[in-house]
């Protein structure tokens, strides 16, 4: 070693110096902790950005504000373009509509060594026959009641005006009572007359709706694999694929379910409608029993429409305001037993969706396609609860349905 450095001399070390302290009572309070500053420095430290986790919970934040934004614009956009569009939308969806109806149909025939061609023309072809046969059958007393009925309202002004007279003599408002019955105050009657015209222009117009459905219709059951194989092609992983056909093969067999199952229990009402009719010697009480049927298709809005027509029927051919409130009644009655009972024992807990759901969809498409909308509500929804509890993340719309 160089001068002037000497070795360290080693210190000695009592005994105990290296046993651990000892342990505190197990009694004794935890120090007490500046709950303040603690608070002060988080809040400080939010307020800076300082720490990592809080500016990336920001950004979600944003990004999530930005998401809700983009989403009330396509449905803007969306609406806007069904609005518009209509002409051009509505015979597509209900081409779309037929062929998940029919699809199933198709694979189940019994003569499924058939070209697709072939067999989607027969389906078709039973289609028409159908659709053609009822109209027929309707057409007829559907235009012996339509030129009646000026007759019809004629008969029930007086059984109305004596309904509504404590109503007319406490408020002083008849004037809307001579407006429906066709007479001012002047005493002259004032006669309407369908414009023809119109519903000529109209024709030509409706017959080519209905054959681009019909054409749609074809080609959707015989290309729809095709197209959708395609579709699938574009998928980027397997998983997706397989998803995308359970979507597919679930709304095809669900609508399918649910439209076969609101048409038999529409039919049975009608029948229903129908015997009671004829037990009350109403007039036609077929054509009534076939549009209650058809009426009832559209939820809430059709049976609405329903009972106020036959409430103009049971004041037109009974006397007395009890006997002439029966049609009415007795549809309420059995429409009741349908939808509160038979139908929801058929289709089960799975299929059921919110009243005010339905109410509020009804109203937007509605007011979108009018009729047409009316009728296309329903299976949409239904559609779009089964896509929302298939793919992850919407889980909520479809609990929202339910």
């Amino acid at each position: 070693m160089s001068a002037g450095i000497s070795s360290p001399v080693p210190v000695p070390i009592p005994e105990g110096a290296n046993a651990p302290p000892p342990a505190a009572p197990v009694d004794a309070a935890p120090p007490p902790v500046n709950t303040d500053a603690a608070a002060d420095a988080v809040a400080a430290g939010a307020a800076k950005g300082a720490t990592p986790q809080s500016s990336h919970l920001q950004r979600l934040q944003a990004m999530r504000t930005n998401a809700r934004m983009l989403s009330v614009l396509v449905l803007g956009v969306v609406l806007y373009t069904c609005y518009f569009a209509a002409s051009l939308i509505q015979p597509i969806l209900l081409a779309a509509f037929f062929a998940m109806l029919l699809g199933p149909l198709m694979r189940k025939m019994p003569l499924r060594w058939l070209p697709r061609g072939i067999s989607a023309f027969v389906l078709v072809a039973l289609l028409i026959g159908v659709l053609g046969a009822l109209g027929k059958f309707v057409a007829g007393p559907a235009g012996e009641w339509s030129q009646k009925a000026g007759f019809v309202m004629r008969d029930a002004a007086p059984k109305l005006q004596e309904m509504i007279r404590p109503i007319r003599e406490a408020t002083d408002a008849g004037g809307a009572l001579d407006t429906i019955t066709g007479e001012d105050e002047s005493g002259e009657r004032i006669v309407v007359r369908p414009p023809r015209a119109d519903l000529l222009s109209a024709t030509p117009k409706v017959l080519g709706a209905i054959f681009a459905v019909l054409l749609l219709t074809f080609s959707f059951l015989v290309f729809g694999d095709d197209l959708l194989n395609k579709l699938l092609a574009l998928r980027p992983t397997r998983r997706q694929r397989k998803l995308t056909v359970e979507i597919v093969d679930q709304i095809q067999g669900d609508l399918s379910r649910y439209m076969l199952t609101i048409c038999a229990t529409s039919s049975i009402l009608g029948v229903a409608t129908a015997a009671w009719l004829y037990w009350l010697g109403v007039e036609d009480p077929l054509l009534w029993g076939v549009l209650a049927a058809l009426l009832n298709l559209t939820p809430f809005v059709g049976p609405l429409v329903m009972m106020a027509l036959l409430a103009l029927v049971g004041l037109s051919e009974f006397d007395t305001l009890g006997a002439a409130a029966l049609p009415a009644t007795g549809f309420i009655i059995l429409h009741g037993l349908e939808s509160q009972l038979l139908t929801p024992l058929v289709l089960g807990r799975t299929m059921r969706i919110n009243p005010l759901a339905i109410i509020l969809w009804l109203l937007v498409w509605g007011w979108l396609w009018g009729v047409v909308g009316l009728l296309v509500a329903v299976p949409m929804l239904v559609c779009l609860k089964i896509v929302a509890a298939r793919v992850e993340g919407w889980g909520h719309w479809a609990k929202l349905l339910e």
